[in-house]
């Protein structure tokens, strides 16, 4: 079928105002964070309401079309991007707040909600989510829920998206059908419980990138408000304390000392490691008892405690924006995924010898957060001249193929530019499962096709 012709269908549903087929439209959305080359959408369409992405998804099932999912353009590994021609979904504008239940504690969102309008709007009434995301004011819920995300505020406390916050999803299958999960999918239930009659099928969406379905509400766990800032920082010397501080933290279970610990690693003094941290606390007395422990277990270690200024710039910067992220360039994250604690041995020890010695490229740094028994740890670097890109994406593509052949879960997985490749070429019987999942809900292969799961392995 003629483009124009996809375009009066599309416009059909949404109208014309919020369809395009123009080019000088397109070019904006062929790119996201990553150094993942351009790719090109025939379509961009702007849905408001669930039937609206009903309707679309009947088209593209009708016409072979495939469908891709943007939120709020922040994917740093070619999640979203067209790996063939076909429509791009813009979930801009449903970007609402639903409802705050403040006697159970959860707000209920459209999946473009920003994690900045959330946390505004609740905190008029004395309530947070904590946002875990490094971009955390920009990005928006429901992305981050679907890529399960993590960052460095409150990930060492309340663990991933998806570990416990997410209550309910709202979700637009391939096929059209709209699926509620946990409680909602009760009648009368309301919105308060993970799961419903059965298995946690909230689960089975998030992590997937989009490849199961779309999005359209989704209900979190909030919080009350503490309104304590303390933060501690210090240079410690060995790999090995950090890992102890690391379980000394973790230790005490539902009641871990922080809700924020970011590690930093300078290529440029690979055994020098920066340790910040965020004190939680609801009570002045608890933040205090916190601060005395954590500072006697440094001290205990040979470690002081140094100017946090560092520390609070960081952790402000998270919950506010990072609006020179840019500055030094295209950032690109590899070498990433999650890992056991004692284990974040193993993906030093690859930065260190293979990337910074043997290699000789100093500019990729090493970092990680602490999270309930594990890190997420990464590399990270970034550019700023095109003639750059050949040389990081050769590096990021060796170091990939050592790390995942090591204790690592890799984090995002996305196209054939992300980390598919790699997925693909472990046979497990997850990813078999996997794909039996995509084959069942979408046999035609219209959501996110290339995503995840390569194109061939469907057909």
């Amino acid at each position: 079928m003629a483009d124009v012709d996809i375009t009066s269908l599309l416009s059909s549903i949404v109208g014309p105002e919020r369809v395009t087929d123009k080019d000088f439209d397109i070019i904006p959305y062929s790119r996201d964070l990553s150094p993942a080359r351009q790719k090109f959408p025939t379509h961009v369409v702007m849905p408001e309401t669930k039937e609206e992405i009903q309707e679309i998804l009947r088209i593209a099932n009708e016409h072979d079309i495939p469908v891709y999912i943007r939120g709020g353009g922040t994917s740093h590994w070619d999640a979203y991007l067209p790996q063939e021609p076909g429509i791009l979904l813009d979930m801009a504008r449903m970007n609402q707040i639903l409802d705050i239940d403040e006697r159970n504690l959860t707000v209920t969102v459209q999946p473009s909600c920003t994690f900045s309008k959330l946390d505004r709007e609740l905190r008029k009434q004395g309530l947070t989510y904590l946002c875990s995301e490094a971009g955390g004011p920009a990005m928006t819920v429901g992305g981050s829920v679907m890529k399960a995300g993590s960052g460095p505020h409150s990930t060492a406390k309340f663990g991933y998206h998806g570990d416990s916050d997410v209550i309910t999803l709202q979700m637009v299958l391939p096929n059209g059908d709209i699926v509620e999960t946990g409680s909602a999918a009760w009648p009368g239930a309301g919105k308060i419980k993970r799961q419903c009659l059965g298995p946690d099928l909230a689960g089975m969406f998030i992590g997937a990138e989009g490849v199961l379905g779309v999005c359209t509400e989704l209900t979190l766990r909030i919080r009350p408000v503490s309104n304590f800032k303390e933060r501690l920082l210090t240079m410690m010397s060995s790999l090995d304390d950090v890992i102890e501080f690391g379980h000394f933290i973790n230790r005490h279970v539902g009641d871990e000392y922080l809700q924020g610990i970011y590690l930093w690693v300078d290529p440029n003094e690979p055994d020098a490691f920066l340790v910040m941290m965020d004190v939680f606390g609801y009570e002045e007395e608890i933040i205090d008892h916190r601060k005395r422990r954590i500072l006697q277990w440094l001290k205990e270690h040979g470690y002081e405690s140094m100017d946090p200024a560092p520390a609070h710039d960081y952790f402000d910067r998270i919950l506010t924006g990072l609006t020179d992220i840019f500055a030094a360039g295209v950032w690109h994250f590899f070498g990433a995924g999650t890992i056991a604690i004692d284990k974040i041995r193993f993906l030093y020890k690859v930065w260190k010898e293979e990337l910074v010695e043997k290699r000789g490229y100093k500019k990729a740094g090493f970092g990680g957060q602490v999270v309930p028994r594990s890190w997420l740890a990464f590399m990270v670097t970034n550019y700023k001249e095109p003639e750059e890109w050949d040389e990081i994406i050769k590096l990021a593509n060796e170091i990939n193929e050592i790390c995942h052949e090591g204790p690592l879960v890799p984090y995002g997985i996305g196209g054939k530019d992300g980390l598919m490749p790699y997925l693909a070429s472990h046979d497990t019987g997850y990813y078999r499962l996997l794909k039996m999942l995509k084959k069942t809900l979408d046999p035609k292969n219209i959501l996110q096709r290339g995503i995840m799961i390569p194109k061939e392995e469907l057909q």
